[in-house]
């Protein structure tokens, strides 16, 4: 059986909750309640564990799953703002190279989910919730934000997704480079960038938050839109 803490965040009514499995970077679960968030919580487990194997990582998606919560934060804050143990401690050379290739698959999947999809039907607006268009570039300039809050102004990464939020750019083609922009500077980071921690307002940024939620981010809007294409993310 494998063991995994869950890192929660909800409001003191435990009403709309976001789980977090930070031993699986990226993976992680919003729910309506704490109850059904944390009840949710195995299967976003073992849906992660699946992407991960696709792409060669060793891993049982099929092992039984025991979860507990190890951290509650209720203060309310804006959704994936809380500040966990890792968000603060340097970001080890070897994780830093995992990760990478984990944004990088990522990105991969989210392109193949929306490979051959119309314009007509990315901005077709469903009955409920966002267009597709609107979620691609939600995700975009979400990467943007994180990595300039960490790094500072990247233009490799800024170029494409300023176009494509200018409509001169299609959104995919804007997904394809700046992903790797981002993972470029990324893998350049000295020790004192994989160690600092810097908060301006409400955000805080340090190399393993802003990977983390890079990935999570991606992982919930890959997941919205797979179920509403009738796929797996």
């Amino acid at each position: 059986m494998a063991s995994y803490e869950l890192f929660v965040e909800s409001g003191p009514q435990k009403k709309t909750t976001l789980v977090h499995v930070l031993a699986l970077l990226g993976c992680v679960v919003a729910g309506k309640t704490t109850d059904e968030a944390v009840h949710a919580a195995p299967d976003a487990i073992r849906a992660y564990l699946r992407y991960l194997k696709r792409h060669g990582a060793k891993v049982d998606p099929d092992e039984r799953i025991e979860t507990r919560i190890a951290e509650h934060n209720t203060e309310g804050l804006f959704s994936g703002q809380s500040i966990w143990p890792p968000d603060l401690k340097p970001l080890a050379p070897a994780d830093l190279s995992r990760d990478l290739r984990w944004l990088a698959w990522s990105r991969a999947d989210l392109l193949a989910l929306v490979d051959g999809i119309d314009d007509r039907r990315l901005r077709a607006k469903p009955a409920k919730g966002r267009s597709l268009h609107d979620i691609l570039l939600h995700v975009l300039e979400a990467d943007k934000s994180y990595v300039y809050g960490l790094v500072g102004p990247l233009k490799t990464m800024g170029e494409p997704t300023n176009a494509a939020a200018r409509g001169e750019l299609d959104l995919r083609i804007a997904l394809s480079q700046a992903r790797p922009a981002a993972i470029s500077r990324l893998r350049a980071l000295t020790p004192a960038e994989r160690k600092r921690v810097r908060r301006t307002g409400q955000s805080t940024y340090s190399a393993y938050r802003v990977i983390r939620r890079m990935l999570e981010h991606e992982w919930e809007h890959r997941r919205e839109i797979a179920a509403r294409l009738g796929r797996d993310a």
